[in-house]
């Protein structure tokens, strides 16, 4: 790969072997191309670049100031293209990805661990997001890679199916044989954000919702969350990998016969002509 601009490669070829047709050999094009590239470049720049003698052509004081910019220009160049090949090895990098907090926390938090040992330069920022469409956040630029429902991915973006988040309803085992009717005429329900309708899609899809009598309240955070639940305070949905240690330790039950919702998520960001091993590598550990 070539940075220096067409113009400017004839120029260095006609210095480095003297001669248009040397210089017509070295770049694989006939000598009127270097020739025309030359003046084209000595009509820009409103000087002449060379002399023209017998034995060849020799730089002019205005070609050999130019001969030093090409020179740094050449070295600049392959010391970007090193850079760029190993970006997310030396250079810092920021990426920012964003998602419900059940998928984010109990999912990508942990599957990321590989990525910031492989790439020790690489900053990863985490944004709990649980509104319905997150959509805005990577139109706006404020992530870089977003969970979204399958549906929502628009043609701009490319994307790729996860495993989808499945959520449980859970309550005290002081509840287990109680009816579930009677849990959501009596108790409250925690959600994590009022955007967030995940325990009211699930009570939808069961033909539940219109037993609910009390409102929902809401506690953004996973730990807060699973503390009311297991206090006995109310009920509510958790992702299967923030529920198990829960119902293994028997802090928790499963309500309604362990019926589950699963909700299909895709992962999306804008294409990138050359994928940089570092996202790509981060695209593929999540799943």
């Amino acid at each position: 790969m070539i940075l220096l601009s067409h113009n400017l490669q004839a120029f260095l070829a006609v210095h480095e072997h003297s001669t248009v047709s040397a210089a017509a050999d070295k770049l694989g094009i006939g000598q009127t191309g270097i020739t025309q590239r030359i003046k084209a470049l000595e009509k820009d720049m409103g000087v002449s670049l060379f002399v023209r003698s017998r034995r060849g052509m020799s730089l002019t004081t205005e070609g050999k100031s130019l001969l030093k910019y090409c020179l740094r220009a050449r070295e600049l160049e392959g010391e970007t293209l090193a850079e760029l090949k190993n970006s997310g090895q030396r250079e810092d990098i920021e990426l920012r990805i964003a998602g419900p907090t059940s998928c984010i926390s109990g999912r990508v938090v942990p599957q990321c661990q590989q990525v910031f040992k492989k790439w020790p330069s690489l900053n990863i920022h985490f944004v709990i997001d649980d509104r319905e469409n997150r959509l805005d956040l990577i139109k706006q630029g404020i992530v870089d890679i977003v969970l979204l429902y399958p549906h929502q991915v628009p043609l701009e973006l490319d994307s790729k199916m996860i495993k989808p988040d499945e959520y449980f309803l859970l309550g005290h085992p002081k509840w287990k044989g109680r009816e579930l009717i009677d849990i959501l005429h009596k108790e409250r329900l925690f959600a994590f954000h009022k955007d967030d309708h995940t325990s009211l899609n699930y009570l939808k899809e069961l033909d539940l919702l219109k037993h609910l009598k009390r409102p929902r309240l809401f506690v953004n955070e996973n730990k807060a969350l699973s503390t009311l639940l297991v206090e006995g305070v109310g009920f509510g949905l958790l992702s299967k990998e923030i529920a198990e240690p829960f119902l293994q330790n028997g802090q928790l039950i499963k309500l309604n016969q362990g019926r589950s919702l699963k909700d299909p998520l895709a992962l999306a960001w804008y294409p990138r002509a050359e994928m940089p091993a570092y996202f790509k590598n981060l695209i593929s550990v999540i799943k």
